[in-house]
């Protein structure tokens, strides 16, 4: 064997070594290696919580406080734990994350579980392992009608959307509008103020969140929820860390066990006649301008005082003609006497009107029907000395 050759294979059996090595270090680490949660519980006295910090009704701050259906389930499942662990003084730590640091809070052992109304993807499926569902949320479509009352589920392809940046929702959205323009904000309070601005055509989120959000923020009492629309359904629940049976164990008997109570806490949080109050908003102005176009019955009668010396008679069988401030007429019918006071009708629109006797050129003056009016309005013409008159309503 020559040198070249002897080379060649000393470099071989190094390769082959390296491979080895190379290989044994793969399967042997598999991926990192999570603490043993329940034991570090236990050690620790703490169970690490990770949630958005904003997301009222479910989850928000009060001063140091985390309040809501959210925390008190976790409050329980930490009970549940301690339990278990027979240990009682257990306490909860929030790691406060966006939507999109929740997950790698999770993986990076920084938490023990997350609770902040977390929508089951397949994706997220793929990397945590899911409680069974303590909240189903409804994504709906909030809108402003002030600057755009066009919006429906049919043309929803084509707006421009806000979505939370993070969440289930924003996947859904992005699947199902592909064509829309999608806006990934931070928050939905944030969401909420740039649909008032203008900026976006409508925000899809989670009925309850967006409820409470239009019932609380300031000067957003106009928009409105379309109704009889959920654009997806997502099941949330609490993530643990995959191969935590023990943990998801717990967690998913305290859902159980809490799942008639978690109604009772979210209507704590948000009062359930303020948020029908919000869900009504888009039938009440629907029923709104339908009355406001309906026409009123508008009868007139005309008659004179004692001092009037004018011939009643003469106004027999003319007819008013009602001029809108769109230059639009309307004739009454025939005047028709009943004794000494003459009666007519028309019917308008809500709007201002002026009330003429074209014949006599006389206008006696203006009519304004609001749109809260009764279907039926009675005027009164009543002719005095000298050419005088008085022109009243009652409802």
């Amino acid at each position: 064997m020559n040198f070249r050759q002897s080379a060649s294979k000393q470099c071989g059996i190094k390769y082959l070594f390296f491979l080895v090595t190379l290989i044994t270090t793969i399967l042997s680490c598999g991926g990192p290696e999570h603490k043993d949660t329940l034991k570090q519980i236990q050690k620790e006295g703490y169970a690490y919580i990770a949630a958005v910090p904003f997301e009222a009704p479910f989850l928000h701050q009060v001063e140091t406080v985390f309040v809501g259906p959210e925390p008190t389930l976790a409050k329980h499942i930490i009970q549940d734990i301690g339990k278990k662990l027979k240990k009682t003084d257990i306490k909860p730590f929030w790691i406060q994350r966006d939507y999109k640091g929740l997950i790698s809070a999770l993986l990076n052992d920084e938490a023990d579980f997350v609770i902040s109304v977390f929508g089951k993807t397949n994706e997220r499926e793929q990397q945590l392992s899911f409680s069974k569902t303590y909240y189903t949320s409804e994504l709906v479509v909030v809108i402003n009608p002030s600057r755009n009352d066009k919006v429906r589920r049919e043309n929803l392809g084509k707006l421009k959307i806000g979505v939370r940046a993070g969440t289930a929702g924003e996947t859904i959205v992005q699947t199902k509008y592909p064509k829309a323009k999608i806006i990934s904000i931070d928050t939905l309070d944030e969401s909420i103020l740039q649909l008032r601005s203008g900026d976006v055509d409508a925000v899809i989120d989670d009925r309850i969140m967006a409820a409470y959000s239009l019932a609380t923020m300031t000067g957003v009492s106009h928009l409105e929820i379309l109704p009889d629309f959920v654009v997806e359904r997502v099941e949330c629940g609490v993530a643990v860390r995959k191969g935590e049976d023990e943990l998801l164990k717990i967690v998913n008997q305290t859902i159980q066990n809490t799942r008639e109570n978690f109604q009772f806490w979210l209507d704590e949080q948000f009062d359930p006649e303020l948020f029908q109050e919000v869900t009504d908003r888009y039938q009440k102005r629907q029923d709104w301008i339908k009355k406001a176009n309906e026409p009123r019955r508008i009868s007139i009668r005309i008659s004179k005082s004692k001092s009037s010396d004018f011939d009643i008679y003469r106004v027999a069988n003319l007819a008013y003609v009602l001029r809108n401030s769109e230059g639009d007429t309307f004739r009454s019918s025939k005047i028709d006497f009943q004794g000494r006071t003459g009666v007519s009708s028309v019917s308008v629109s809500p709007g201002i009107y002026s009330v003429t006797l074209t014949k006599f050129n006389t206008t006696f003056g203006e009519l304004i029907i609001q749109p809260e009016d009764p279907a039926k309005i009675t005027v009164n013409i009543r002719l005095q000395a000298s050419g005088q008159f008085t022109m009243t309503r009652k409802n």
